[in-house]
């Protein structure tokens, strides 16, 4: 009895270290912090996530050549929903694959002339992995190593351009090209604070795409090489009970777009010509809202906030050269 007694409290005195290193003998699963600032920047092995949300903008304006803000006249006004589907998988405790599918809706209206020009279709899906280089509790620190990979597949035809602007029936929903990033980021935990801190570098591939056309030789399909972005951005949050409040702000540095027709050999977008004027630095403020309903189950809102932004040269193409307008969002977590 004596040794039973012993060996008994032997296993109670493991289990709390065993726990304290974040596994879960019995589900065979890392064990998620029930605050999100306690939370690390992977989801933990085991762990599936599934969010369904939604971003609604609607813009009356846009940014000058020298970052002025510019009222649309007439009353016209540019909606641009997106709604999402985003996905987590802990593969295992320090490697994450997520991704994110998008649908947009879009609406162009303008009272004066009494006109409206509507269309719902697909987005640009996107595919990434996280990998946790640091982890510390007690507070929590946690860094990771992220890329990911975003796929043309939106609608980029914006119809027949024969007679003029008034016969395009169709709105591009994408750059037409591949975007890979690769970034890092961190979160320190200071009592009921969380600072997170990222920085990531997005290289956008040159394609033949539908919306660039050369119309004195009539040669459709010309190769669009969007300018590569430099992003950056900090965040601090508030745990307040069951929920947390955060603000920040990112910082976008957009390089030039280059148009034109392919080369041949091994490097087809080397002669593409710059277009003057379409880089540019943006700048917008981040707030948001996590309600904890219960450890399987969040309720997030959010907003993003334009402070400073670049020329519109790409309407209506949002990845390009986005409009001014405030986006509100609204998504609903289910992890098991």
């Amino acid at each position: 009895m004596k040794r039973t007694l012993i060996g008994l409290s032997a296993l109670w005195l493991t289990a709390p270290s065993a726990r304290a290193a974040g596994f879960d003998s019995k589900t065979m699963v890392d064990s998620l912090p029930g605050r999100e600032i306690e939370r690390p920047l992977v989801i933990g092995k085991g762990w599936l996530e599934l969010g369904l949300g939604a971003d609604f903008k609607e813009a009356t304006g846009q940014w000058g050549p020298e970052g002025e803000k510019i009222d649309w006249r007439d009353g016209a006004t540019f909606t641009y929903n997106t709604q999402r589907v985003d996905l987590r998988y802990g593969i295992s405790r320090r490697f994450e694959l997520y991704g994110r599918f998008k649908t947009h809706y879009v609406r162009l209206t303008n009272e004066q002339l009494d006109t409206e020009t509507d269309q719902f279709g697909m987005g640009d899906p996107n595919f990434g992995l996280k990998y946790e280089a640091f982890r510390s509790a007690g507070p929590l620190t946690s860094v990771i190593l992220f890329t990911n990979y975003k796929g043309p597949a939106a609608n980029e035809s914006p119809g027949n351009y024969v007679g003029g602007p008034s016969t395009f029936s169709s709105f591009v929903l994408t750059t037409g090209t591949a975007d890979w990033e690769m970034g890092a980021r961190g979160k320190h935990q200071v009592g009921p604070l969380a600072l997170s801190l990222g920085a990531a570098y997005v290289y956008r591939f040159s394609d033949v795409t539908q919306y660039a056309i050369e119309t004195e030789l009539n040669q459709f399909n010309m190769r669009v090489k969007p300018g590569n972005l430099t992003k950056v951005d900090a965040d601090l949050m508030l745990q307040l009970g069951p929920i947390a409040v955060n603000g920040g702000a990112l910082f976008t540095v957009r390089d030039v777009t280059r148009i034109g027709a392919s080369s041949a050999g091994f490097f087809p977008a080397k002669n593409l010509r710059t277009e003057q004027g379409s880089d540019g630095v943006a700048v917008d403020a981040m707030a948001g809202l996590t309600l904890h309903a219960s450890r399987r189950l969040d309720l997030i809102a959010g907003a993003l906030l334009p402070v400073q932004g670049e020329d519109l040269m790409y309407f209506p193409i949002e990845d390009l050269h986005p409009t001014r307008g405030n986006t509100y969002s609204g998504t609903i977590e289910f992890r098991y």
